[in-house]
């Protein structure tokens, strides 16, 4: 027998074993989104026993009542279920199979891969968790609409573009967002502020789902972004809508895609390597990139350049990673508290 028939009956062998291993991965991968589309629907199911689907807030004499909860909260939860395939197969079709998050997450988790799958999962299937997401975005509606009301009365004229298009409301009350968006960022990468950012900048490897690694008390953008497009007028329908486009790009951001967008990332949207240069380890430079839309990082003078997916990324606070992150949780807590009650916490560096 030959080199070559050596090698085709070598090749023939393995081919049995190959396909097996697909189908696992397959198999895998399917069974993986089906218990999790299954906790979701389980998730809702609780909500509907525990949480009223309207409820009415009053607020400085106005009654502000917020409907169909359960709708908006199963919307929320399923869109995710589709964005996060979505945006990992987009990677995986754009850098490969061997730098994909999907390989990572599922055949090769580095121990900070599995603190984000922790993360993805604590967010997506404690009830409570999602319970506490409605109340408090149901809360900045509530108080923005009062205040809404309050100002059209002052100045009397209707405040905010409710009258437009909602493609159009979605498209001006995007950079309403992104602009206090950035602000809160900055405000996040300040003293008293970064203990709680700082679980998210912790990770060292990016992964799309990195973009879901937040702490839970992390509350500035509650008001900080909601509540100014409760005041200006948006609705809720729009700022659910816009609160999904910046969920989508959260995800492409943290992702593997080498590549800056051209000009489209320096002034529209982020691009992966942009934010990889923000969440850069090596401080000895001012941090830049706060925001998702550029623009603004150019007007308020916090843009730093260009970069790649080369960059070393973390923090200099030590982390266990893993599946068990409360440790790390209650630690960067107690650390946010002790900044406030003014006890010495090390700034972060350039932050």
């Amino acid at each position: 027998m030959t080199i070559q028939n050596l090698n085709s009956a070598g090749s023939s062998a393995d081919s049995a074993p190959g396909r097996a291993a697909r189908i696992g991965i397959a198999a895998l991968v399917l069974g993986g989104f089906g218990l999790y589309l299954v906790g979701l629907l389980l998730a809702w199911r609780g909500i509907g026993q525990v949480l009223p689907d309207q409820f009415t807030l009053e607020l400085l004499r106005h009654a502000v009542t917020l409907k169909h909860l359960h709708q908006k909260i199963a919307d929320d939860g399923v869109l995710l279920f589709l964005m996060v395939p979505l945006v990992l197969a987009i990677e995986a079709a754009s850098v490969g199979w061997d730098r994909c998050s999907a390989r990572r997450i599922l055949l090769a988790r580095t121990p900070t891969i599995k603190m984000d799958i922790a993360c993805l999962l604590a967010g997506q299937t404690q009830i409570m968790s999602l319970i506490g997401r409605v109340l408090t975005f149901g809360l900045a509606v509530g108080i923005g609409m009062v205040i809404n009301h309050a100002l059209s009365a002052v100045l009397g004229l209707t405040v905010g573009v409710r009258g437009l298009p909602e493609p159009v409301q979605v498209f001006l009350y995007f950079w309403v967002y992104t602009f206090f968006d950035y602000w809160t960022h900055r405000l996040d990468h300040t003293r008293y502020f970064w203990p709680l950012h700082r679980f998210h900048h912790s990770t060292e490897d990016f992964c799309v789902i990195t973009s879901l690694r937040t702490h839970p008390a992390a509350f500035s953008g509650l008001f900080i972004i909601n509540l100014p497009m409760a005041v200006l007028g948006a609705s809720v329908s729009v700022m659910i809508t816009v609160n999904l486009i910046v969920t989508i790009i959260g995800l492409l951001i943290h992702s593997s895609l080498d590549t800056n967008w051209g000009w489209f990332g320096r002034w529209v949207i982020q691009s992966p390597n942009h934010h990889r240069l923000h969440h850069i380890l090596d401080m000895t430079n001012p941090v830049g990139h706060f925001s998702m839309a550029p623009i603004w990082d150019h007007l308020f003078g916090s843009w730093v350049g260009e970069a790649d997916q080369s960059l070393v990324i973390g923090v200099d606070t030590p982390y266990r990673h893993g599946y068990l992150f409360v440790v790390d949780l209650l630690r960067d807590y107690a650390d946010f508290w002790r900044g406030l009650a003014g006890g010495l916490i090390k700034p972060a560096p350039g932050r």
